[in-house]
């Protein structure tokens, strides 16, 4: 019976409401190897510490109010050790998930109390777990979908230190500001107001947090179009020379072809004819941009065996901004390139693209083979990189091009194919 009061007491008490909370905040990120056994390992002896310490000093360890709310933040920092144990996260983010969890339990806390002002039930009994497990779930589950969910593991989010400064500020204004005289008159009305509270310092915590990732997050698309930007234009002038060399070549080797035959010479020039007919021939789609985009990709493509076709009506690009579509088809051409260039059968190097109306769409369809598993998250793939700050962008800007010409954009990755396809409104010529 002994044991049986310790484990509802340990399930009932603020190191397990904690820990419930960080791992909720915690859910984006990546697991590492035996996750739960870690996390039991590592969390009984929190709990059981907890819970003797509970029991030898139920006034507290130390008189002083201010040492003994210092106590409270112990298990915080235990957790946020273990979240470090238990995940692939840097200390920033595990620092703003342990913070963040705080106000959360305080908020299971508050609403326990109210629960047990109306039932009547005795803290820590096996009446109360019913109530105390229901409102963990209730609250663990609207922190989820509230915040926890946008939530992305991605560093880029957390780079700036001010994010994890804030919500350790706000742990222990929620910690050393928690203030309660049971029996009051106003203690309901003072659990209530605490629990708004929490929310707030909720709200502020990850408003800031958002708009931190959003100010990174543009200054780095800022960097990727203007190194786009550059690329086109090399990549533009790369391709005018080629085809003035292709032109002069054609008129050589038609000379060439004059003088006295050769099994040798014709076997060359036949070379040298075969080369320039495909930097000439290449890219044909009706859209100069998008000509220079794939003549600057197929030499690539060519040295390693990918095979990168294109139907397209090119025309019907004519109202994009030059600008975007290279960063439209460029991102996404590059991304299938990385793919499938990781395939060692030459068979499975294909890239496709089909680009033509659909109603009153221009449809936009690319696919190509991918021999992994492809998580999305947020509708977007998930980076398979060690480095996430600095990747996964390439799609973040066909988004937002997307985006910018009130277009949708959808992904999938089934039967080893992974499918991009875009759906862009079809402006009338005059509004070209």
């Amino acid at each position: 019976m002994d044991i049986l009061n310790t484990f509802v007491r340990m399930l009932d008490g603020y190191p397990f409401q904690l820990l419930l909370c960080a791992i909720v905040f915690s859910s984006s990120f990546q697991k590492r190897k035996l996750f739960w056994p870690r996390v039991v390992v590592y969390a009984m002896p929190m709990l059981i510490i907890y819970d003797f310490g509970q029991q030898e000093f139920p006034n507290g360890i130390v008189e002083n109010y201010l040492l003994d709310r210092c106590f409270l933040l112990l298990p915080v920092v235990y957790i946020f050790v273990g979240l470090l144990i238990c995940y692939h996260c840097t200390p920033t983010q595990a620092l703003f998930c342990a913070a963040s969890a705080q106000p959360a339990q305080n908020i299971v806390f508050n609403l326990y109390w109210i629960g047990k002002m109306h039932l009547g039930f005795e803290e820590g009994s096996l009446d109360a777990l019913p109530v105390s497990i229901g409102i963990m779930l209730v609250v663990c589950t609207i922190m989820y979908y509230a915040f926890a969910r946008k939530l992305r593991a991605d560093s880029s989010r957390f780079a700036q230190g001010r994010v994890a400064l804030s919500a350790v500020i706000i742990m222990i204004l929620v910690v050393f500001f928690d203030y309660r005289v049971p029996g009051t008159p106003m203690e309901e009305s003072v659990y209530i107001a605490y629990v708004i509270a929490d929310l707030l310092a909720l709200v502020m915590q990850f408003g800031l947090f958002y708009e931190s990732s959003l100010e990174n997050k543009n200054a780095i698309l800022e960097q990727l179009l203007h190194a786009e930007q550059k690329n086109q234009q090399m990549a533009a002038e790369n391709v005018e020379l080629i085809n003035r060399k292709c032109h002069d070549l054609k008129h050589q080797i038609a000379g060439l072809r004059q003088m006295e035959a050769g099994l040798q010479r014709d076997e060359y020039i036949g070379q040298i004819e075969k080369a320039v007919m495909f930097y000439e021939s290449s890219a044909k789609t009706g859209n100069k941009t998008l000509d220079t985009i794939l003549m600057a990709k197929q030499p690539f493509c060519q040295e390693h065996h990918i095979t990168l076709s294109c139907v397209s009506d090119g025309e019907r690009l004519d109202c994009i901004d030059p600008m975007d579509l290279y960063t439209l088809f460029g991102n996404a051409i590059d991304n299938a390139i990385e793919c499938v260039s990781q395939e060692s059968e030459t068979s499975k190097r294909i890239i496709s693209m089909r680009i033509g109306p659909r109603g009153n769409f221009l449809s936009i369809h690319i696919e190509n083979y991918v021999g992994h598993e492809v998580k999305l998250s947020n509708g977007l793939p998930v980076t398979t990189k060690a480095d996430h700050g600095y990747h996964g962008f390439g799609m973040l800007s066909i988004q937002r091009t997307v985006e910018k010409y009130d277009g949708t954009m959808r992904i999938r990755a089934d039967d080893h194919l992974f499918k991009l396809d875009i759906l862009l409104p079809i402006p009338s010529k005059s509004a070209c």
